[in-house]
């Protein structure tokens, strides 16, 4: 997205400190990778490249983004389902950081943000028991529908999805949405795009309890202690399905 101009306003103290924000951002050396970041909170989508943004450009970003993401805590629960959604997370751990370090002072309240990188990891056992739960009330193409709309904003066919076990599918869920606010978000919008179903609605509520249930026992607090990535690690992409066995 193009941003052409930029809207005429007063010189206040918070636009001075975006400007500040702005300049930050783009002089730091992991400057791809923050970009990246930042267009996907804004755009909800991951880029194929880092956009080629002016200072100017940042400020407008950064301006929608604190105008969307209303508290810190907000801004760190995109956040973590954005790099949960990446095929190796830990390379956008210390950007990630970076960004909140960057942002959180923009916000006129005083609060903290946190960064949960790590969504739980379910045990094979844990997921079994979740794939035989969820679809208790509910045919597993159901489900099966309803996560994979919960993953991509694609349109998904019962056919698209032959190669892919449920459980496969509920694995790259949990991945992904290690906040379950955020999940339920992304419920309603998934369920709007489904046929109106109830066993949809129901298989909905379903999953987000049983999935409460399981997060509270993988519970435990994360750090962000991790070297900086190389910087000759590949670029990641964020694919529902990637075309390479992930192993």
């Amino acid at each position: 997205m193009q941003y052409r101009g930029t809207v005429s306003q007063p010189v206040t103290p918070r636009t001075s400190t975006i400007a500040t924000a702005a300049q930050q951002i783009a002089q730091h050396p992991q400057q791809s990778r923050l970009f990246k970041l930042l267009y996907a909170l804004e755009q909800n989508q991951w880029p194929p490249q880092a956009p080629p943004w002016t200072v100017s450009d940042l400020q407008q970003v950064i301006i929608q983004i604190l105008e969307r993401l209303k508290t810190p805590t907000l801004l760190g629960q995109h956040l973590t389902a954005i790099v949960n959604s990446l095929n190796k997370a830990q390379a956008y751990q210390v950007p990630a950081a970076v960004l909140l370090q960057i942002l959180v002072p923009l916000y006129s309240q005083a609060a903290t943000a946190t960064l949960t990188i790590e969504a739980p990891t379910l045990s094979t056992a844990d997921l079994y028991d979740l794939r035989l739960e969820v679809t208790r009330y509910c045919t597993p193409l159901h489900m099966k529908l309803l996560v994979a709309a919960l993953l991509t904003s694609k349109p998904v066919h019962a056919q698209g999805l032959e190669r892919f076990t449920l459980m496969d599918l509920l694995q790259r869920l949990t991945r992904r949405y290690g906040d379950l606010e955020i999940l339920q978000t992304q419920m309603a919008t998934a369920l709007a795009r489904l046929p109106q179903d109830p066993l949809y609605a129901s298989g909905g509520d379903r999953l987000i309890k049983l999935l409460s249930t399981l997060y509270q026992r993988y519970q435990h607090p994360q750090t962000l202690d991790s070297p900086p990535p190389d910087p000759a690690d590949e670029e990641l992409t964020c694919q529902l399905f990637p075309t390479v066995n992930e192993g």
